[in-house]
């Protein structure tokens, strides 16, 4: 029997090509990139502190949005690890790639050494004290990945606790310190959305919700519609004063409506129970609310803009 060598070559090539493709697609959908929108934060200090006029300081900015999504897919990748087993009973997170067993747990490794290169990489050009926040971000997503997630509050904290160690970390990329106002800001509207997504899940589940994650025998709705409540007077309160007594200009009154706006809608589409148990998703997915955003961000960069500052006020 006669085999045609250079045919069977290219076969094996392509099925190889092709598989590899595959498991990096796969690896990329761990990460998890349209959850980066969270590691947008990172500019607060870039923007309030006035540096988007430094080019310098955009540069770094820009590199440190980079770490982070590095940085926090790799730690959806481990959670993805470490809940595999519970992941493969829910009726979605089943189809996750680790779940499913479309990635494997080489591939899923060598990923992990590909981004952490770039990342430690990164951090080398940024500097000591962002390289500091990096590593506090990671022992933070692993403590919650481990043990903090399976306790009551202090699994919404500890979210919250990662943006503001965002915010730690973009400040230290350009040279700033981060607002005692902007920390408010930013911790009480991350607590809303920890909240929230709480409150998705466990009315998406119902009474399985607990065998899904383990912290729900303790919440109640009325427990999270509590804290909900907090956020939002929180939230809307601390933005309020952020604005009107930290010296910038004026105008930024006028983004409180804005604020007030987003909060309302996601509120809305929280109670209506339209998929605010992912709340990266559903900015993305709800024309208005990313209206909202898009108009808050626009509205805050040209007023900033148009003030001339070049120092923190």
């Amino acid at each position: 029997m006669r085999v045609d060598c250079p045919a069977l070559f290219y076969k094996v090539m392509l099925t190889n090509a092709t598989a590899r493709s595959n498991s990096a697609r796969a690896f990329l959908v761990s990460l998890r990139p349209w959850e980066w929108t969270k590691n947008l934060v990172v500019f607060t200090g870039l923007v309030f502190a006035y540096q988007f006029r430094d080019p310098s300081a955009v540069v770094h900015a820009l590199l440190a949005f980079a770490a982070f999504c590095g940085l926090s897919g790799m730690a959806y990748v481990i959670n993805d690890v470490c809940d595999r087993l519970q992941d493969r009973q829910h009726p979605q997170k089943r189809l996750r790639p680790i779940a499913s067993g479309e990635l494997d747990g080489k591939t899923a490794a060598a990923g992990l050494a590909v981004v952490g290169a770039a990342v430690a990489t990164t951090c080398m050009w940024l500097g000591r004290e962002f390289s500091i926040w990096l590593v506090v971000y990671l022992l933070l997503n692993v403590a919650y990945s481990k043990w903090l997630k399976h306790v009551i509050f202090l699994d919404v904290v500890c979210v919250a606790i990662g943006f503001l160690v965002r915010v730690f970390a973009g400040c230290a990329a350009v040279g700033v310190t981060a607002s005692g106002y902007a920390i408010s800001c930013v911790f009480s509207l991350a607590l809303l959305l920890g909240a929230g997504k709480r409150r998705g899940e466990l009315l998406a589940h119902g009474e399985d919700s607990a065998q899904h994650r383990s912290v729900f025998d303790h919440y109640t709705e009325r427990i999270l519609d509590g804290i909900l409540a907090v956020a939002v007077v929180a939230t809307l309160a601390s933005y309020t004063i952020f604005v009107t007594s930290h010296k910038h200009p004026s105008a930024m009154l006028y983004t409180i409506a804005l604020v007030a706006a987003g909060v309302w809608r996601y509120l809305r589409l929280l109670y209506k129970g339209r998929g605010a148990d992912q709340p990266a998703r559903l900015v993305w997915s709800d024309w208005l609310l990313l209206l909202t955003c898009a108009a808050w961000v626009a509205t805050t960069m040209a007023i900033l803009w148009a003030s001339g500052r070049t120092t923190p006020p």
